[in-house]
């Protein structure tokens, strides 16, 4: 009984934080995280690969807030997440704010894009998807270890490609109740309303 109760206290636990582990550092939902630098787009991933293999240029992207969402298909938080962001893409208007979902699911990508094709299908996901498998565009945000970074996470980017906040886990709002849409929409109100 003792092992029911520590396991079921455990799965609470991952979905309240993410999946993965994730330090100290950044364990606060919604810690600002903004240094004033630039950082969206990286130079670097100026082009980038979408679960079809088409190219998307996030240089596309400048002048809009962007939601940057990292997450993977095995995550039960990202699942509970990504409704909210489907149905946030008709909240806002696309030429004012952006959402783009980072899949960091790893195999061959002739493994990943079905399993992802799957995904987006059964979610409605309504956003561009690009793929990180190997984790090169997600090391531009998250400077500290991979294997200290829990998913979802998602980066909040300013009009002027700078981090505004990072959400670690599934966003909180105001209040402190699990809420990715009123969580990530307060952002977005005040980065709008500065415009």
């Amino acid at each position: 009984m003792r092992v029911l109760l520590k396991a079921g206290w455990c799965c609470v636990l991952v979905f309240l934080v993410g999946c993965g582990q994730e330090s100290a550092e950044v364990a606060e939902s919604g810690k600002i995280a903004s240094t004033g630098v630039v950082a969206f787009p990286p130079a670097q991933f100026y082009q980038v690969k979408d679960h079809q293999g088409k190219t998307l240029d996030l240089r596309d992207y400048k002048g809009r807030i962007v939601l940057l969402n990292f997450w993977a298909t095995w995550c039960g938080p990202c699942r509970y997440e990504i409704p909210d962001l489907v149905k946030m893409r008709a909240d806002y208007d696309p030429e004012k704010v952006a959402i783009i979902g980072v899949s960091l699911d790893q195999g061959s990508e002739e493994q990943v894009r079905p399993l992802l094709g799957k995904f987006i299908d059964r979610y409605s996901i309504n956003y561009p998807i690009v793929l990180d498998g190997r984790g090169e565009l997600v090391r531009q945000f998250f400077r500290r270890d991979l294997s200290s970074m829990a998913v979802p996470m998602t980066f909040v980017i300013d009009q002027q490609g700078r981090v505004y906040k990072e959400h670690v886990g599934v966003p909180r709002d105001s209040k402190g109740k699990l809420n990715p849409r009123g969580a990530l929409s307060e952002d977005i109100e005040v980065l709008l309303a500065r415009s």
